[in-house]
C-alpha cells in the first residue's frame, strides 16, 4: 500500500503547475518543501513555514543539497500564515500542505494544535485558487493528536456545500488512532 505522505504527492502533481506558488504551512524536515519546489520549478515558488528553527534549517540543507533556491523559509506558527503570505497571493496558490503532529525525530512534545490548525486552514481556504488542492495528513495516535484529527474532520465535512470537495483516505486501517490524509480540493478553473 502507498504510504499516505506519498498520495499526497500524486494528488497534488496532478493538480500544481510549473510556475505557480505552493505553501507548506508545516516544513519540519523539509520532504514536503522539496517536492513541492521540484514540482513548481525554478520560475515558480514556495513558502514553508515551521515554528522550529531547527526543522528550518533541515530543510534548507536539504534543498541546498539539492540545488533549489526557490523555497522562502520562515520561522512562524503556521496558524500566522494568513499574516505572513501577501494578499496578492489570494485565490492564487496552487497548492497548500500540512503535516500535523511532532518533528519526526525531534521534541515529541512540540506539536501541532487544534487552534492553530483551524487558524491556518482558514487561511489556506482563502489563498487556494480555483482548482488547487490542499492536503492535511493527521495522526490521531498521539497524545492531543486525535482532537485534533476530528477538528479538522468537522471543518472540512462543512464544506461540501461551499465550493469545495473533500475526501480522507484513511491509512492501512481505519482504526481510529490510524494516520489519514485529508483532501481538499477548491472548486472552479483556474
Amino acid at each position: 500500500m502507498t504510504r499516505l505522505t506519498d498520495q499526497a504527492h500524486e494528488l497534488i502533481a496532478a493538480v500544481l503547475q510549473p510556475g505557480e506558488t505552493a505553501i507548506d504551512a508545516t516544513a519540519g524536515n523539509g520532504h514536503d518543501t522539496l517536492f513541492l519546489c521540484q514540482t513548481v520549478g525554478q520560475t515558480g515558488k514556495v513558502f514553508a513555514l515551521d515554528i522550529q528553527q531547527a526543522a528550518l534549517d533541515q530543510a534548507a540543507e536539504l534543498l541546498q543539497q539539492a540545488g533549489i533556491s526557490n523555497g522562502e523559509l520562515i520561522c512562524c506558527d503556521h496558524s500566522s500564515l494568513g499574516n505572513i503570505i501577501p494578499e496578492t497571493y489570494l485565490e492564487r496558490i496552487g497548492t497548500i500542505m500540512f503535516n500535523l503532529g511532532y518533528l519526526p525525530g525531534g521534541d515529541h512534545c512540540q506539536i501541532t494544535k487544534t487552534d492553530s490548525t483551524l487558524a491556518a486552514i482558514e487561511a489556506a481556504l482563502l489563498l487556494l485558487r480555483p482548482g488547487g488542492i490542499l492536503t492535511v495528513l493527521a495522526y490521531p495516535g498521539h497524545p492531543g493528536g486525535d482532537s485534533e484529527s476530528q477538528a479538522v474532520a468537522e471543518r472540512f465535512s462543512q464544506l461540501e456545500t461551499s465550493g469545495y470537495e473533500s475526501e480522507v483516505i484513511h491509512a492501512r486501517s481505519e482504526s481510529t488512532s490510524a494516520p489519514r490524509l485529508f483532501v481538499v480540493k477548491k472548486r472552479g478553473r483556474v
